[in-house]
């Protein structure tokens, strides 16, 4: 097993390493380190039942259920993401072709799921691209001026204002019911890994809606200068996907966005969250 950078970027690839066969502990621990260090690990053709999915999962974390449970597969920490339908027509599992714009996943949340990966089964053949950002790379290059203003900042992270962006047409989103159970919550805009002790930007283009004891216009000054800092090219791993890839990342340390695709053709792929070790990985929790 090697594990070495990915596209020559700050994500790492596991190379030579079969994911449905025995994991050593030494192994185990060298994936871990590189998942803690660096947050997103990429490991090609893979060939993997969703019971082993769930046993990866396991291997990194505790697989938590995602609260649409109509994206849930038959195991239910299995989650669909694809522009399929079935015989009657319904949509199977979520998100559909349309583009992702950068985020990062469940910010809305007091205390959220950071651990995340996906597997691809079908791909199209063109678009569906996905990119991650790196929030630690972010951080350690920002302007000495920019980073005095964020480093004891808090944020307010809204589910209403993320669900009122969203694009709802042809979407099984429960939005409702989603509003009713996720007010509004506070996080700090930088956070500090436990384990390397590394600085990581937390910001979620779309959910943040302002800064504590700053006036509107210069928060909203601050966040565009922010995430138009992280997205540049030397911060961002970007993923052609091919049947069997699967690509673990930490929503805490990175943002993702994800290129539309054409309706003709299939994509189909599988996704799971993680909660991970508050020991090693950095978990944002709410600021009262």
């Amino acid at each position: 097993m090697n594990i070495v950078p990915a596209k020559g970027s700050f994500a790492r690839e596991v190379q030579d390493h079969a994911l449905w066969g025995r994991t050593s502990d030494l192994e185990l621990q060298a994936i871990r380190a590189a998942y803690c260090q660096h947050g997103v690990l990429v490991f090609r053709r893979q060939a993997l039942s969703e019971q082993e999915l769930l046993e990866f999962g396991k291997s990194v974390g505790e697989p938590s259920l995602y609260a649409e449970q109509n994206w849930l597969s038959t195991v239910p920490e299995v989650i669909i993401l694809s522009n399929m339908r079935s015989q009657s027509g319904e949509m199977l599992g979520g998100l559909a072709n349309k583009a992702l714009t950068w985020h990062t996943d469940q910010s809305y949340y007091a205390n959220p799921v950071t651990g995340c990966f996906l597997y691809g089964v079908e791909l199209p053949a063109e678009g569906g691209a996905t990119r991650w950002a790196s929030l630690y790379d972010a951080y350690e290059t920002l302007p000495d001026e920019l980073r005095g203003t964020i480093d004891s900042a808090v944020g307010t992270f809204s589910y209403a204002a993320r669900s009122a962006n969203a694009q709802k047409a042809d979407d099984n989103h429960d939005w409702e019911r989603r509003l009713r159970e996720t007010p509004d919550v506070k996080h700090l805009l930088v956070n500090t890994n436990p384990a390397t002790g590394r600085r990581a930007l937390y910001i979620d283009p779309g959910t943040v809606t302002g800064i504590d004891g700053m006036p509107a216009d210069e928060a909203h000054d601050v966040l565009d200068r922010l995430l138009t800092h992280v997205v540049q090219p030397q911060n961002v791993y970007e993923h052609e996907w091919r049947p069997g890839d699967l690509v673990l990342w930490d929503n805490a340390a990175v943002l993702h966005a994800r290129d539309a695709f054409s309706n003709d053709e299939n994509r189909f792929v599988k996704r799971m969250l993680i909660k991970l070790d508050p020991t090693k990985h950095i978990i944002p929790s709410a600021m009262h």
